[in-house]
């Protein structure tokens, strides 16, 4: 049996086990995906642990993006370019990251025909999944670019890898009002606070797929639901070697697009 899972804590909801496991039935592969709430002071355990009992690879989210890196043999070009691993191979006895949320994020946004050249963009948050969405960001060049997060000097960290300006978090409304594209990448639903704020034919993007899309006229709002199927089925790809049942895993979460 192929093997594969996620890793985070704490890891109360996700929707990858049932669009993983549908896709491997729809391709009629003998395959598991396990849900892992692993405790940060057992990250390196479980880690070693899926290697030792054979599994083919998992998924990491949620505070491990970063740390889970110093447990890995190699970790690939696209993940060293975020300093962030959202997806392990195992093969040969050998652990390899992988980042797999920067195509998610990029083909989200073309399906969503969402550009971001020459606008002006806002980031709030500055974790694991902001360093993926920050190296597309400023790879599509926007006009402006501007990082915050409740931790100043992780917004000041990120911000000096993309030449990005940094505000308080205190000034994101202030900001919004002038906002091309708002990116959400907190787990805290900023909706309400947010989008009565922002102006005509702008976009706000919640990376966060939990939270339910509000309505705002003049505003598109779009969450991070395709951009975990997206994300997903290149993780998908790389452990099984096959093209993942992308409209299989979409029915799977209940996504129409």
């Amino acid at each position: 049996m192929l093997v594969t899972g996620i890793i985070g804590y704490p890891l109360k909801t996700t929707f990858s086990p049932p669009m993983h496991n549908a896709a491997f039935k729809a391709l009629n592969i003998d395959g598991k995906y396990v849900q892992l709430p692993v405790k940060e002071e057992k990250l390196k355990e479980a880690v070693y642990g899926m290697l030792a009992l054979g599994f083919r690879g998992f998924n990491v989210t949620i505070p491990y993006k970063k740390k889970v890196m110093k447990y890995l043999d190699e970790i690939s070009p696209d993940a060293l370019s975020v300093d962030a691993v959202n997806t392990v191979l195992i093969e040969k006895d050998k652990l390899t990251g992988f980042n797999t949320d920067t195509y998610g994020f990029e083909e989200s946004l073309n399906k969503y025909k969402i550009s971001l050249t020459n606008k002006k963009v806002m980031l709030i948050g500055a974790g694991g999944v902001a360093y993926a969405c920050s190296y597309i960001i400023n790879k599509k060049n926007p006009s402006s670019f501007i990082i915050t997060d409740i931790i100043e000097e992780k917004a000041k960290k990120l911000s000096k890898i993309y030449q990005a300006d940094t505000i308080a978090l205190q000034e994101v409304e202030k900001n919004a009002l002038e906002s091309d594209i708002v990116l959400n990448a907190t787990p805290v639903d900023l909706q309400g606070m947010i989008l009565p704020l922002m102006k005509e034919d702008s976009v706000y993007y919640d990376i966060n797929y939990k939270f339910q899309v509000h309505e705002q006229k003049g505003v598109k709002v779009v969450n991070g639901s395709l951009m975990l199927i997206l994300q997903g089925a290149r993780a998908f790809t790389i452990w099984t070697e096959k093209d993942a049942p992308i409209k299989v895993m979409k029915k799977a979460i209940g996504f129409k697009i």
